[in-house]
């Protein structure tokens, strides 16, 4: 059965106990022994390593929770609240170790007793702390835990507070061999060091695990998550990017703005996108994502009236918009289209056309009210609009069954019409089809490779309007342009 990260972390968490329970002992019995502060110092140290310990296996469990009805977003800041709680108490003890040590200074100091165990309990201490140091930091880093580094970050203080007491100690003997006789403070010296490493350690561990608890942010990540999400399709700017941090879970709110006529479809495919490459950073992310319009350009007539149908849900094609003289009889434009400057288009008047689909069971009254209110919204977005012509169809909701038939005759005609096409190299794959007692027939037809998409448009609705006329009995027709340097035939 594998190992969660949850069971690995409270694992670790049981291996450093185990340790700081048998380093307090170690510690207390030789403190006693030799009488020196700096070591019971230590061992008062190790004492709150154990609770800090029991604290961080503490939180580690309750952290591992699932999310419940009064914790909707999990219990992962117990680790930021107990990592919080383990600085209080790093103070608290701190000055008491530096009470007594200055207790000690001023009146004399007691007479240490200093033998091998003395040299041998910090040495083992130092060997003993810099294992877990080492062992608990890889394990924070990798599981992005607050309890872990908050232990890592003490024990490898305690390396430094447990050198400060081996010179000490080292400092003692040399006076009393040499008789030296201001060298006896240097234990109480040695506790002292102690006591202010404690404090400066629980500063950065209180400023830090309090950063957590206030939902601080880090800008820097926020920025690398918004450079994250350039390029994605569709997105238009990345208007809000919020963080917060729960033990070893981050949660990412973020707020996009997408094109204006994007489908639901398109902004749940965009918020798809988005969200995977957020937990490319974040594997454990949870993600929320709000979407608004938000327009990069000024839009045409074209993406103005379609935009109206997609608000509507509504599938429109076929569409032509044709620029006419306004009410002054100013003259359109050249080419017959919507002028492109401001002032072109304010002086002229639209007519609309366009192909409407709808639910072929739908009553004529009814459909005839929807595209009225359609044609109502198109008029609010384009002042400019003269008239609205819709021819309404029924939408192809289902599957029409076909047969194939013989295409040998009407694929002679077509290839006799075609030729008389310009610009078209050839027309092959011809196929009709028989469905519900009218034949359609499509084909795929080259041409030049460099040839524009508006000639080649020209020349298909040729084909098409001749293949119709030599050919009355045929329903549809479809045809597909292709370079001829993509010819599969």
């Amino acid at each position: 059965m594998p190992v969660t990260a949850a069971q690995s972390k409270q694992r670790i968490a049981l291996l450093s106990l185990a340790a700081a329970v048998g380093m307090l002992l170690f510690k207390l019995v030789v403190g006693l022994h030799t009488g020196s502060l700096g070591i019971l110092a230590e061992a008062a140290h190790s004492a709150l390593d154990l609770l800090a310990t029991v604290l961080t296996w503490i939180s580690l469990r309750i952290s591992a929770r699932p999310a419940d009805a009064n914790h909707p977003f999990g219990h992962g800041k117990f680790e930021s609240f107990s990592a919080f709680l383990e600085a209080g108490l790093l103070v608290v003890t701190a000055l008491a170790i530096g009470g007594a040590a200055i207790h000690s200074w001023t009146s004399g100091g007691g007479q240490v007793v200093l033998d091998v165990w003395a040299f041998a309990v910090m040495l083992v201490s130092m060997a003993v702390d810099g294992w877990r140091a080492s062992t608990l930091r890889r394990a924070a880093i990798e599981y992005r835990s607050d309890a872990l580094a908050a232990d890592a970050l003490n024990f490898s203080s305690d390396l430094a507070t447990s050198t400060a007491v081996l010179v000490g100690l080292a400092a003692v003997l040399a006076g009393q061999h040499w008789g030296i006789g201001w060298l006896r403070h240097a234990d109480a010296a040695a506790a002292c060091v102690v006591a202010l490493a404690m404090v400066g350690l629980a500063l950065r561990l209180g400023w830090r695990t309090a950063g957590v608890l206030l939902d601080e942010a880090s800008p820097e990540l926020a920025r690398d998550l918004q450079g994250a999400l350039a390029g994605v399709e569709g997105v238009t700017q990345v208007e809000r990017v919020r963080l917060r941090r729960m033990g070893s879970r981050y949660f990412v709110d973020l707020q996009l703005g997408l094109e204006p006529a994007s489908t639901l479809e398109r902004a749940g495919i965009v918020r798809q996108e988005v969200a995977e490459r957020i937990q490319r950073r974040l594997p454990e992310a949870d993600v929320v994502i709000e979407t608004q319009p938000r327009r990069i350009a000024p839009r045409g007539p074209y993406e103005q009236v379609q935009s109206v149908a997609h608000r509507r849900n509504l599938t429109i094609h076929d569409l032509s918009i044709y620029e006419v003289p306004g009410p002054a009889g100013e003259v359109p434009s050249a080419s017959g289209s919507v002028a492109g400057s401001p002032a072109d288009t304010a002086a002229n008047e639209l007519d609309i056309e366009f192909h409407l689909e709808l639910d072929e069971s739908l009553p004529l009254a009814d459909a005839h009210e929807l595209v009225c209110q359609l044609e109502n919204e198109m008029r609010q977005a384009l002042p400019t609009i003269r008239q609205i012509v819709t021819h309404i169809e029924p939408e192809q909701a289902r599957v029409s069954r076909s047969n194939l038939i013989d295409p040998h005759r009407i694929a002679r005609q077509v290839g006799d019409i075609a030729l008389r096409v310009p610009e078209m190299l050839d027309c092959h794959d011809i196929q009709v089809r028989s469905s519900n007692g009218h034949l359609a027939l499509s084909c795929h037809c080259s041409f030049p490779d460099t040839l524009p998409v508006g000639r080649v448009h020209e020349l298909v609705s040729r084909l098409e309007s001749d293949i119709k006329h030599g050919l009355p009995q045929l329903i549809r027709v479809t045809i597909h342009p292709e370079p001829f340097s993509d010819n599969r035939r």
